[in-house]
């Protein structure tokens, strides 16, 4: 059986599991600071108990970081990932864990279940099957519920670097070989609508890696999880068919420290878009 589009990006940063979780949480400390927050969407948590779905949870940072900012609520927190590798052995009550590709059917009794539901920088994924994907996630908000959804504009601003530009022309050659819409962000806002949510907002948030963010930390985290991703980005790359990627391979060989040196000598900046939604009652 061919592999999915998520299966293909599944594959797409080959770290190891646990170089690959490393990633994604220095990765999710520069996008909450960015953000201001874990949620722009106007939900409550602190009134009442939740049922909050985080889908592509990798090893579940965003749910426990929600969770520890209302330790006084008991949420009722699940999370999805198509690969188990990187779920906590040992997860605290109220938090359960469940393998699931987005472009496969959710179960039944989750339809219409979910006070809040989010999902980050993984939609790309679904290929030709966004749309639906997105129509099939929000079917597991329940009336008065919210979603939020991020992704990347895939659009760099002025001021970034060669190998910046040639990370993001790369992962766009990724996309277009999976059939996804690079231009998703500016669809989203549409494909709610058609889902039946109302009150659609959305936000650019601009991630600053490296020499671009005053804060030495964070700069150290975005400059550390960006150039593992174009590492493991240029080698998947060369595994894709001659001509879906224009860089020479011996540039795709050495993405990942080409890019950590430019960050850290002149930086760069990554636009993503945050989106959200209600479900009227």
């Amino acid at each position: 059986m061919a592999p999915s589009a998520t299966e293909h990006y599944e594959h797409a940063y080959p770290l190891g599991n646990d170089l690959e979780a490393k990633r994604l949480r220095n990765q999710h400390d520069v996008i909450k600071d960015a953000m201001g927050g874990l949620v722009l969407a106007p939900v409550d948590f602190s009134a009442s108990p939740l049922k909050i779905l985080d889908s592509a949870t990798a090893d579940g940072t965003w749910i426990r970081d929600l969770a520890a900012a209302y330790p006084d609520v008991k949420h009722e927190f699940i999370g999805i990932d198509i690969n188990p590798a990187e779920f906590p052995a040992e997860p605290p009550g109220g938090t359960t864990y469940q393998v699931h590709d987005i472009n496969k059917p959710w179960p039944e009794e989750w339809a219409g279940h979910f006070d809040f539901v989010h999902q980050r920088l993984v939609l790309v994924s679904a290929g030709a099957r966004q749309e639906q994907a997105l129509h099939s996630l929000g079917a597991l908000v329940k009336p008065g519920g919210w979603i939020q959804v991020i992704e990347a504009t895939n659009e760099l601003p002025e001021g970034c670097g060669p190998v910046m530009h040639a990370f993001v022309d790369v992962m766009n050659g990724v996309f277009k070989f999976m059939d996804a819409d690079l231009k998703l962000t500016d669809q989203i806002p549409g494909w709610l609508k058609g889902a039946g949510f109302v009150d659609i907002q959305d936000r650019n948030v601009p991630l600053k890696f490296g020499a671009q963010n005053p804060d030495a930390t964070l700069a150290g985290q975005g400059v550390f999880s960006t150039s593992a991703a174009a590492g493991g980005l240029g080698k998947f790359a060369q595994t894709l068919p001659q001509g879906t990627i224009s860089l020479p391979a011996e540039k795709l060989d050495t993405l990942g420290s080409d890019l950590d040196k430019e960050l850290k000598e002149v930086g760069g900046v990554y636009p993503l878009r945050v989106i959200w939604g209600h479900k009227p009652i």
